[in-house]
């Protein structure tokens, strides 16, 4: 988002945006994560949804969501610089719940012998890791012209995907930082990472259903 407008984006995510996507039936889980190691404005904040199953975002009731953004939230979209936004299938998941870090590689183009599994084998044993997480993104799902998505590009900002994200998560800032440079040396492996880039993240904010 726009520099000035970063203390009203996190304040609009945390106690709204957060709140009314928990709201929709078959999200379980919303968090805000903020770049500690790029300038980058494409990458600088993090927010992930955990549904029952990738058909909520396309539901109806979050459709009707899409449709209806509130004016704080038009205020918000206003400000974006260069959203990425893909719906997710998880391939394979690690772990002993959240870690106050997380570092993400993700890819634009993941190659024929991109093997989730094997890019995780051992990130659960490094020092300071308590989870990691393989993700296929599906370019097509979600995509649908709602207003939100088309009030995004009004201002500049179209959407773009990922093909494939990897997440490692741990409780301290220079070991889930080793992590990551690992995670990113695993993945450049499997994958043509044209494209692709590693950040490591301060967690800000997480909202599950029960909160």
């Amino acid at each position: 988002v726009l520099p000035g407008s970063e203390a009203d984006y996190n304040a609009w995510h945390s106690l709204e945006h957060l709140a009314e996507r928990l709201a929709v039936p078959g999200f379980l889980r919303g968090r805000r994560g903020i770049a500690v190691t790029a300038d980058d404005p494409s990458v600088r904040y993090f927010m992930m949804y955990e549904v029952t199953d990738p058909s909520v975002l396309v539901s109806e009731p979050y459709l009707a969501r899409l449709n209806d953004p509130t004016a704080w939230t038009q205020r918000i979209l206003a400000a974006y610089l260069a959203p990425c936004r893909t719906v997710c299938r998880v391939r394979a998941s690690l772990g002993r719940g959240l870690g106050g870090w997380c570092g993400a590689v993700t890819v634009s183009s993941p190659g024929a012998a991109l093997d989730y599994e094997s890019v995780l084998d051992g990130v659960l044993d490094l020092p300071g890791v308590v989870g990691a997480h393989a993700l296929e993104g599906d370019p097509e799902l979600g995509q649908m012209p709602t207003a939100e998505k088309r009030f995004r590009e009004s201002q500049g900002a179209a959407d773009t995907t990922v093909a494939a994200a990897f997440l490692v998560e741990g409780y301290d800032a220079d070991l889930t930082g080793d992590a990551l440079a690992h995670l990113q040396a695993k993945v450049g492996m499997h994958a043509d990472d044209r494209g692709s880039t590693a950040t490591l993240y301060r967690i800000q904010h997480v909202v599950g259903r029960q909160d």
